[in-house]
């Protein structure tokens, strides 16, 4: 399995060290742009014109720079957004910037309308799990500035209100793990027991009609421990897609990321079956996967690793992460790009980063009266976006 820490990611490191620090701006864009484009990007790049998605944007998440990790679904016909990250008053880590997690609540009566206050959360939090049900936006575990959580509750638009239920917590705290709904039956797996965690592999149900059941262990995923992986409900089975592995670099117990791009399937009669590998390693794109009832999940964006190591170097210089469609067919086996995100960078794109569009990452997905919608997000490394993106899925009659 292929990682950033390869020979072409030191190789990439070392030149993007010497374009930043001695070419001139159009070298470098033109450079990042071959470098961007290059080595481990010829699978499945080949777009198939038979889906298609219409993109427009919902009036930004009221928050001048904007949240990654927040939990958001659907409740009583209306979006809910709660809680997320972000740095204070914007400042990159890189310039001594701080991260800082948040509660409030906000929600959209309707897709074109204007948001609302709802209330807060129990305490700030993010990068939990949001999964829509029949009562409500389900939030399951999360972090804050100081520890991981194993609270699970369920937020209910009442009126101009968002109320709150708790739910049975998870058996474990736990963070930036992924999650999807079977039926009337939640999956959890992978993700953080603590800030100082290696990733994990468990996976445990609940059922919503039998809550006094608690939550249930199941087989762990067999690819090993993993977190920003995504997950995916269909025809019966959780889906499981690639992630990050935290590895110990020595013995100084430092870590690293290995990208993941392996793809698992949980048949609860049958146990984990493995599917064919993602086309390129793959973490943190919006999850669940979406599904549209065509034997097929999309997943869209997400992060390959491949200038993480570089971050550092790059700092607002970065371009962001993949934006291309990617479509799993569960009656082929097969993996192919469907299309592509939008983006478009303005000409303050570094300074004034809310007012451009990207593929945000560690964000959730909703599905809203049949609309992918995507709120917030990072929209590249230590940058958070407002934008609230939305797409409208075409199929081509007879091929789908």
């Amino acid at each position: 399995m292929k990682s950033n820490g390869s020979v072409s990611g030191f190789f990439i490191r070392h030149l993007l060290q010497r374009v930043l620090m001695h070419g001139s701006t159009r070298f470098r864009c033109f450079l990042l742009a071959i470098i961007l484009t290059g080595g481990g990007l010829a699978h499945a790049q080949k777009v198939d014109a038979k889906w298609r998605f219409n993109w427009s944007q919902l009036a930004p998440v009221p928050n001048a720079q904007g949240f990654a990790g927040s939990f958001a679904g659907i409740s009583e016909g209306a979006l809910i957004v709660a809680g997320g990250a972000q740095f204070r008053d914007g400042i990159r880590p890189w310039n001594g910037g701080v991260k800082i997690w948040d509660d409030r609540i906000w929600f959209l009566p309707e897709p074109f309308g204007q948001w609302k206050t709802g209330g807060r959360l129990p305490r700030p939090l993010g990068y939990g799990i949001s999964l829509t049900t029949d009562e409500g936006l389900l939030c399951i575990g999360g972090s804050d500035s100081v520890d991981h959580h194993s609270d699970v509750f369920m937020l209910k638009l009442l009126v101009d209100t968002v109320v709150q239920k708790k739910l049975p917590p998870l058996p474990v705290a736990l963070a930036n793990a992924c999650g999807a709904i079977v039926g009337r039956t939640v999956f959890v797996a992978g993700g953080l027991w603590s800030p100082q965690d290696t990733c994990r592999s468990e996976c445990w149900s609940l059922d919503l009609d039998d809550l006094l059941a608690g939550w249930i262990r199941q087989p762990p995923i067999p690819g090993g421990g993993r977190m920003l992986a995504m997950a995916g409900s269909m025809d019966g089975h959780f889906y499981v897609f690639g992630g990050v592995r935290l590895v110990r670099k020595d013995s100084s117990g430092s870590l690293r990321r290995t990208y993941l791009r392996d793809a698992w399937v949980l048949d609860i009669d049958r146990g984990w079956h493995r599917l064919a590998d993602l086309p390129w390693n793959l973490a943190a794109a919006p999850s669940p996967a979406f599904n549209p009832g065509n034997s097929h999940l999309f997943l869209f964006g997400g992060d390959d690793g491949r200038l993480a190591d570089s971050t550092p170097i790059l700092r607002d210089a970065h371009p962001g992460f993949r934006n291309e469609i990617l479509a799993y067919a569960s009656k082929t086996d097969q993996w192919q790009v469907v299309g592509r995100m939008p983006i478009n960078r303005q000409p303050d794109v570094v300074t004034n980063p809310s007012l451009s569009t990207f593929a945000p990452v560690t964000t959730p997905s909703v599905v809203w009266n049949g609309r992918l919608i995507l709120p917030g997000g990072e929209a590249r490394p230590a940058v958070r976006t407002p934008r609230v993106l939305m797409a409208m899925p075409v199929w081509k009659k007879g091929k789908k």
